[in-house]
């Protein structure tokens, strides 16, 4: 597929994933040489109505967010295939980093100081996001989503997060949804029972600093109860480990909130 020309204006570069339905490209487009992202969706007899409803709703939220840390909307054309098919084809802007799954597959994990730069960063794209109206929840916050990019002259790390496709507007806080989105391990027992809160994304967060600090998938960490027991894995301080506790608490009613009482807590801790 390299080489090959989409929407008379997009040069695919390699294929970066594939799922059923659905691959996304790294492309150029011709028109000043810029890399792009593609996903394609195509429409045929396996597709599920889920998928298609949730990539209209990720091109629908990229429309509407504006954040440097965020894939920005670009583009949405339609593709003819052979034998009458189709595919759905979304264009966004390439985000340049490597994701934090990239590096633990490597071998490295983060120290504190990384893990809590890179949450900081993390809360400050959540709580952006959360503030929209109506909020919008990621649903699917995990390390192959966070992106790790040098900047030129300055010590700190960019971060980014990516992969809108299991977003969801909150308009009603107290619905369940019977599709169950987001991925084992990281995803709260709330999301689980098909009901999503400002909350949620934080669980979330907290498993993706855990597996930062210790390298361990969520279904490889020990267990107290429903909760993760890092505390003999990670060696961190005192008050991060409090702070990453309320993060993953199974209880709404013990978890932070929201993304701005996470970070101030954070701050007082930096």
């Amino acid at each position: 597929m390299a080489g090959q020309i989409l929407g008379d204006r997009y040069e695919v570069q390699q294929q970066l994933g594939k799922k059923s339905g659905r691959w996304t490209l790294l492309a150029q487009d011709l028109t000043d040489g810029s890399p792009v992202i593609l996903k394609l969706i195509f429409i045929d007899d396996e597709l599920k109505p889920d998928d298609l409803r949730l990539f209209k709703r990720e091109i629908e939220i990229l429309k509407v967010i504006s954040h440097p840390s965020t894939p920005r909307y670009l583009g949405y054309f339609e593709i003819e295939l052979p034998m009458d098919g189709k595919a759905l084809a979304l264009v966004q802007s390439y985000v340049e980093g490597k994701s934090i799954d990239s590096f633990l597959k490597e071998g490295r994990t983060f120290s504190e100081r990384e893990v809590k730069h890179i949450a900081k960063e993390l809360l400050k794209i959540v709580d952006y996001l959360h503030m929209q109206e109506p909020p919008i929840i990621h649903r699917d916050i995990k390390p192959s989503n966070v992106l790790l990019a040098s900047q030129p002259d300055r010590d700190a790390v960019r971060v980014c997060l990516v992969d809108f496709g299991s977003v969801k507007s909150l308009t009603n806080p107290e619905a369940t949804s019977l599709t169950l989105v987001g991925t084992q391990g990281y995803m709260s027992p709330e999301q689980m029972g098909g009901r999503t809160v400002q909350a949620s994304d934080l669980y979330s967060l907290g498993v993706t600093l855990i597996t930062a600090l210790t390298g361990l998938e969520p279904t490889d960490l020990p267990m107290r109860g429903m909760r993760f027991d890092f505390g003999e894995i990670a060696t961190v301080s005192d008050p991060f480990a409090q702070w990453l506790k309320q993060m993953i608490q199974p209880g709404l009613d013990r978890r932070f909130t929201d993304a701005q009482e996470a970070l101030t807590q954070l701050r007082s801790i930096l």
